[in-house]
């Protein structure tokens, strides 16, 4: 459990984190040339890789209830 907490804060930070620094480049941003904007795609891919941020979300409240 303590590792899909893990998984399910490191991906919406590194989102979070991306997303701003998308905004800050501003346009540049979303140039594919940039590193920012391939920062940003592979942050999208840890929220839904190995099971989407909200299936994952369900799983440790889910298990976190049946222990109770």
């Amino acid at each position: 459990m303590q590792a899909s907490l893990a998984k399910l804060y490191a991906s919406r930070m590194a989102e979070y984190v991306t997303r701003d620094a998308t905004q800050l480049f501003g346009g540049m941003g979303y140039g594919e040339e940039t590193d920012v904007s391939r920062y940003f795609v592979d942050a999208r891919v840890l929220a839904i890789f190995e099971g989407a941020e909200e299936v994952l979300a369900l799983r440790v409240i889910g298990r976190s209830l049946e222990r109770r």
